[in-house]
């Protein structure tokens, strides 16, 4: 029997699971738990270990399916799965979720991450949810790739239909692989699998105010736009406000004083009592939250960082 793997990786709710289990003819080992983060406004589980699944491609040769979790703090998971469970795959499939702020950013993220682990393997990068948000479109992801000096295969899927998926394997196996009947196995999935729009919904149901709120220890938050307008926000007290809106101007002082230091998109302070002042900046907007000290910053980083990946115009409440 030829055993082929293949490593799926992506931001939470790029799509990991949905393609593993759309293509997988056993039932798939999934570690999903509820949500307890920002992920909570997208889907209510999120995977926190792997993905598994195994796709027959002929009597005696096979694809093992491997996906990581989405979220950095499980980045222990991401070694453990490249180094021993998917260390001799044959590709890695990284997936991008096109309705992020900056998609590209995932793919810079992403690569840096896995680059070892893509010296001797081949990389696809797939793209999910562009049925829900058009752009970036094929032509700005080969441009921003050729800018990236990252020279690979784009293809624009629905994760939930096995046809898609299907494709990304194809590319990856024909090369050592040349006696596939895929079209059998492309009819074989869909008997057994099926497709059906109503196989991934993400939830769209919380605010990124509630979103952010959610996490443990966020006692308040501020949703500020280009100018440090307010766009949403339940912190009422107006020094904490204002000094939240200089902290968010003094990201771009610092980065004008100090560009040794690079471009500076967060600021914290943290004085003797309990509570945290931190200023997320990402591009044209900001999140500011007000936190207990006890949260770990660069967890609350993460999930600052994420928030605003997801903002959207419907988000703003003022």
């Amino acid at each position: 029997m030829k055993d082929y793997k293949i490593l799926f990786t992506g931001s939470v709710c790029s799509g990991k699971t949905t393609a593993i289990r759309s293509l997988s003819d056993i039932e798939t080992l999934d570690t999903d738990a509820s949500a307890s983060d920002v992920t909570v406004r997208r889907k209510k589980n999120t995977t926190i270990a792997m993905d598994y699944g195994v796709l027959e491609l002929t009597s005696d040769a096979r694809v093992h399916l491997y996906g990581t979790p989405g979220q950095e703090r499980f980045r222990f998971m991401w070694e453990m799965l490249a180094c021993e469970f998917a260390h001799d795959a044959i590709g890695m499939v990284l997936m991008v979720d096109n309705t992020r702020k900056d998609p590209f950013r995932d793919i810079r993220f992403y690569a840096k991450e896995f680059s070892d682990y893509l010296l001797k393997r081949r990389l696809i990068i797939a793209v999910t949810h562009s049925d829900v948000e058009p752009s970036p479109d094929y032509q700005e992801y080969l441009s921003a790739l050729k800018n990236l000096g990252i020279m690979t295969t784009v293809m624009f899927i629905d994760a939930r239909d096995p046809r898609a998926v299907l494709g990304i394997v194809e590319e990856l196996i024909s090369a050592v692989e040349r006696n596939i009947d895929w079209d059998s196995v492309c009819d074989r999935l869909l008997d057994n699998n099926g497709f059906t729009l109503d196989f991934y919904k993400p939830l769209y149901e919380e605010t990124l105010l509630d979103a952010a709120m959610n996490k443990r220890g966020v006692l308040g938050a501020m949703h500020l736009g280009d100018e440090q307008e307010i766009l949403c926000s339940n912190i009422d007290d107006k020094p904490t406000k204002n000094l939240m809106r200089n902290i968010d101007r003094l990201t771009d002082a610092i980065s004008d004083k100090a560009g040794f230091l690079g471009k500076v998109n967060n600021v914290v302070l943290a004085g003797p009592d309990v509570q945290t002042l931190s200023v997320f900046n990402d591009k044209s907007q900001s999140l500011c939250l007000c936190s207990d000290r006890d949260i770990s910053l660069p967890v609350l980083k993460q999930q600052a960082s994420d928030l605003l990946q997801w903002s959207i115009e419907n988000d703003y409440l003022a």
